[in-house]
């Protein structure tokens, strides 16, 4: 059992790794565009809303803007990927025998290590920009780990409809959209009235981004108050909604993957 595990492992990192190495070969630049795309919106979202319209409210704004959105756009284009993922293997699928799961698992491995290679642009930017590492960084990496089993939950979970219903990645386009202005990437959630905090803190990805704000450019975990009770409680709460999330997703994706083949 144990052989059987480390050759799907390896099977899961062969082809996460060739993925990898395949989404670039035929492009100019390569790799690069992973990094230009989200610097291209960083730059122009920055004109228009740090410069013009909140020049001088906030001397990080631009800092939390780069960190907000090279999360989103590591969200946005790991879980369409991964939504699209057995669709994209079908070629394998219907040829050779494997747990259907590691089509997912490799999705997600392309892009997590597309992910983490950007971040060490991002973590420079922020150096560079003096904001350095504080005691809080490392904090980050659990909002790495809540993101991640996000996107695997997600993708577990809408990859096997997305083979019956080919409509959903058009749905799924149309609510990253909506969710990209839902989440504090280009505003501010102390723009917002308190009273409503609650409400834009069920979307997820207000904890992940807010939080990596705040610990990676502010260098703070306390709220205005000075407290770090809800802090701690949205540490709790993001992780148990990824882990939920890959849960529900995996059981729904393990009685579903058998008949996978039969929609390709």
């Amino acid at each position: 059992m144990l052989q059987g595990r480390a050759r799907y492992f390896e099977l899961v990192k062969v082809l996460g790794l060739t993925d990898f190495k395949l989404r670039f070969s035929t492009s100019i630049l390569g790799y690069v565009w992973s990094m230009l795309k989200p610097l291209g919106i960083f730059f122009v979202l920055y004109i228009v809303f740090g410069y013009l319209l909140a020049r001088g409210a906030d001397p990080l704004y631009r800092d939390k803007l780069l960190v907000g959105i090279f999360i989103w756009s590591y969200f946005a284009e790991a879980s369409t990927a991964g939504i699209q993922s057995l669709l994209g293997k079908s070629h394998i699928i219907g040829k050779i025998y494997f747990p259907r799961s590691i089509a997912v698992l490799a999705t997600s491995l392309n892009y997590f290590l597309t992910f983490l290679i950007n971040m060490c642009v991002v973590f420079a930017f922020l150096y560079l920009d003096g904001v350095g590492f504080n005691r809080y960084t490392p904090l980050f990496f659990v909002y790495v780990a809540a993101l991640y089993l996000l996107i695997l939950g997600i993708s577990f979970l809408l990859s096997v409809a997305y083979l019956r219903f080919r409509d959903l990645i058009e749905i799924w386009t149309i609510l990253i959209t909506a969710g990209f202005y839902a989440t504090p990437i280009i505003w501010s959630i102390n723009w917002i009235d308190p009273r409503y905090h609650k409400i834009l803190y069920l979307n997820p990805m207000t904890f992940i981004v807010e939080y990596s704000k705040r610990v990676l450019v502010e260098g703070r975990i306390a709220d205005a108050t000075g407290g770090t009770t809800t802090f701690l409680i949205g540490n709790c709460i993001i992780l148990a909604e990824g882990v939920i999330l890959l849960v529900v997703g995996f059981l729904v994706f393990r009685r579903a993957a058998p008949r996978a083949a039969e929609y390709l």
